[in-house]
Order: structure tokens, then sequence, then C-alpha cells
């Protein structure tokens, strides 16, 4: 099975993220994409841990916004990913 990777790290969104990707018609595929070739972004600065990036295709721009995180699931393993914050996709004029 594949599984979106940025930086050998798992993509993991948030149920918030993922209706906004299901309401874009995107997929993980698409935030790699964007993390990868995009450009920096942010209005401000941000904390360490946390990546916005933005690319633009003509008229239309796309917002990924991730979090490094370290998750622990309940057997004791525990592992770092990448947690989708946001993804919007906007027309720009």
């Amino acid at each position: 099975m594949f599984t979106p990777r940025y930086k050998e790290l798992r993509i993991e969104p948030t149920i918030k993220a993922m209706r906004e990707l299901l309401h874009n018609n995107s997929d993980l595929s698409d935030v790699v994409e964007v993390l990868e070739n995009g450009h920096n972004c942010s209005p401000s600065k941000r904390a360490e841990n946390i990546i916005e990036k933005c690319m633009r295709k003509s008229n239309i721009e796309t917002r990924v916004v991730v979090a490094k995180i370290k998750i622990r699931y309940t057997d004791g393993f525990a592992e770092e990913v990448w947690r989708l914050i946001h993804f919007g996709i906007v027309k720009v004029r």
C-alpha cells in the first residue's frame, strides 16, 4: 500500500484537513507535490515544527500547512509524522 511521505515521514491528515481534501477533489499525493515543489508562503513566522507552503498554477494557488509531531499508539509504539492541518485552493487574480 502506498503511504505518502515527505522527508521520510508519513503524512497523516486531521479530520478537518481530510474534509478539505475531499471538498477540493484532492488527495495526499497533491499535498506531497506542494510540499516538495512549493514555496514558503507563511504570512508570519511559524513555529519550528510547522511548514506552510504554496504552489501557484496559472490563477489557482494551493496552500498546505503541516506540523511535525510525535504520536504514541496504545501498544506503546511511537513515531514522528507530518500532521496535515490545512489544505486549501483559492483563485488568484
